[in-house]
Order: structure tokens, then C-alpha cells, then sequence
């Protein structure tokens, strides 16, 4: 009897069991990087698990990567509502009002970007032109680029005459080092380096050995530079079919993954730099005059790619940032 009581009660809690378990959620997620350019990932990797993690699993993220929609066009499917969201960086949709990368001209202060304003024009923006909502600006730590370079600084400290990959956030900081900026997809960069195409790169501050690229590239230039941050971006509509204790669930991880990358983000910094000293990827620093030149002209050059693409807003979200002194 006992026997026929226990099968009973499994029985009844696979039943009560089995509607919590489809009724799971699954939320679609573009992402401009696979496993190939892990630190740019693992941001939507942190919110996947936050995700989870905060609604109990009545939530899950679905991360498709640039094999499915190449990096550089998946704003409009997301706009479109083919994807519920999108992780990428506003650079690769500068062209269609992508605002948000001047966010990589800002201190990582994640307070004061939401009290100044700066959060919120930047999404009521993405909802005006693309409709999308900004759900968290993802800081990867404090220290955001690097250029890295087959052949070592020329004898003046500079990259003179020599071809740098680098996406247009990229570009006044490769002019100011003498360089010519050649735009390539992170993705083809591995290639591009050992076939010659370019001489260098402009690149995340982590990335180098999850896309092996210490194998064609022997030199890190110091110091880093400005801030790499990304962002989680929701169709409207998808929003709007979120429930009230869904939406809440959602806001909080992506607090939660901007709080957790702009310490965790550091850490991948830190751990890459010591496992590429063990490869032998020597770093080589910049002379002072340089350094100064290079910071002046990447927070100079971001602000007036976001007057190009976006002079409607950039002037307005500029004066928001100067008053809160999150830029220059």
C-alpha cells in the first residue's frame, strides 16, 4: 500500500510540475559575438544566467550569434520582431541612429549614468528611432580597448603608413597614431592579420585568446583605452507582452549584469594580460605625448561620430553628460 501511496504522490508532482516547466518562457536574444570573441559574449552570457537565476527559471535567454545574422546587420531584425533582443555595441548600427556608443566616451559610473539622465534619453532615443528599449548599458570593466600590432611601434611611438582594423569608433585614435583605419569584422580579424590584409587592430581590452590572435599578432599597446560598453536592447512589442512580474524580473537582471561585468569585466582583463605574458605577447607603451594624444582623440572622435550618426540627440545627450561629469 505504502508502495501505491508513494507512486501516487510522484505521479501528483510530476503533474504540478509538468505547467511550471512549459510554461518557461524562452526570450530570443541576438548577439553580435559567438565563443570566438568570449569577453564581448560573456556579458549576455552573465544576463542569460541572471535571467534565470531571478525569475526562477520562468525565463530563458535564447542566444543566437552572428552565424545566424552577421553582426553588422541585425538591428533591423530585431527591430522587426524577428528577435525578442540584442546584444551588440552601438557602433555596429551607427548607421542606424545608434547612439549609444558614446557611452564609450563616459566614466563607468553606473549610478550617475542612470540619475544624470543619460540612461534614459538613450532610451526613449532607441524607442523613437528603432523601436527598441534600452535594457541595460553593460560596462566590461574600467579599462575598454587596445590596439595590438604584428611589428612593434615605430622608432617616433607610433603606428605610421600602417593599415589598423578598428570599427568608426576607432578611427581618431588610428589617425592619430598615423595609422589608416580598415574596417573588418572582429570575426575576420584572425585572418586578415596572418594574410597581411591589415598591420594591426583596434580591439576589445580582452578577446586576444579566445580568438587565438596572439598567434599573428605579437605586440599590446599600453596603455588602454577608453570604456567598452555594450547593451541589451528589447523589441517594444516583445516588451509589451511581457507581464508586469516579468518585466520587473527582466529590469533586475540587467542591473544585476551591468553591477556584476564592471567588476567581472577587470577580472578577464587581468587574467588574459598575465596568460598572454606567459605566451610570450610582449606589451610595448606608448611616449606620454602619444598616450595623451590617443585619450583626447578617442572622447573627441566618439562625440562627433554620434553628431554624424545621430545629430538629433548627440549635441542634448552631450550636455546631459558634461553637466553629470561623465565626459569631456
Amino acid at each position: 500500500m505504502k508502495y501505491r501511496l508513494a507512486y501516487v504522490a510522484a505521479a501528483l508532482a510530476l503533474f504540478v510540475a509538468g505547467p511550471s516547466f512549459a510554461q518557461t518562457k524562452v526570450i530570443k536574444l541576438l548577439s553580435s559575438w559567438d565563443r570566438t570573441s568570449l569577453p564581448a559574449l560573456e556579458g549576455a552570457l552573465v544576463f542569460q544566467e541572471q535571467v534565470k537565476k531571478i525569475s526562477g527559471g520562468k525565463l530563458e535567454i535564447d542566444i543566437k550569434g552572428p552565424e545566424t545574422v552577421p553582426a553588422f546587420q541585425q538591428i533591423q531584425p530585431v527591430t522587426a520582431g524577428v528577435f525578442d533582443m540584442l546584444w551588440t555595441h552601438g557602433v555596429y548600427h551607427a548607421g542606424s541612429k545608434g547612439l549609444s556608443l558614446v557611452v564609450d566616451a563616459m566614466e563607468p559610473d553606473l549610478a550617475k549614468r542612470r540619475s544624470s539622465g543619460v540612461f534614459d534619453f538613450l532610451d526613449k532615443y532607441y524607442q523613437k528611432h528603432n523601436k527598441l528599449m534600452i535594457l541595460a548599458l553593460v560596462s566590461n570593466g574600467t579599462r575598454g580597448y587596445q590596439i595590438i600590432l604584428r611589428d612593434p611601434l615605430s622608432p617616433s611611438g607610433d603606428v605610421q603608413g600602417r593599415k589598423i582594423r578598428g570599427t568608426q569608433s576607432y578611427f581618431g585614435v588610428i589617425k592619430a597614431l598615423g595609422g589608416t583605419p580598415v574596417v573588418i569584422p572582429i570575426t575576420e580579424l584572425y585572418s586578415a592579420l596572418e594574410k597581411g590584409v591589415v598591420d594591426g587592430a583596434a580591439m576589445p581590452a580582452a578577446g586576444i585568446i579566445s580568438a587565438k590572435i596572439d598567434e599573428v599578432a605579437k605586440f599590446r599597446v599600453r596603455p588602454f583605452i577608453g570604456v567598452s560598453t555594450e547593451a541589451v536592447y528589447v523589441n517594444l512589442n516583445a516588451w509589451g507582452k511581457f507581464t508586469a512580474d516579468e518585466k520587473k524580473m527582466l529590469l533586475d537582471a540587467g542591473k544585476a549584469t551591468e553591477q556584476i561585468m564592471l567588476t567581472q569585466g577587470d577580472v578577464t582583463i587581468d587574467r588574459e594580460d598575465a596568460e598572454l605574458d606567459k605566451l610570450g605577447m610582449r606589451t610595448v607603451a606608448l611616449p606620454k605625448d602619444k598616450a595623451d594624444q590617443v585619450k583626447a582623440a578617442w572622447t573627441k572622435s566618439l562625440w562627433e561620430l554620434a553628431e554624424q550618426c545621430c545629430a538629433d540627440g548627440a549635441k542634448e545627450l552631450h550636455e546631459i553628460a558634461l553637466k553629470a561629469n561623465l565626459t569631456q
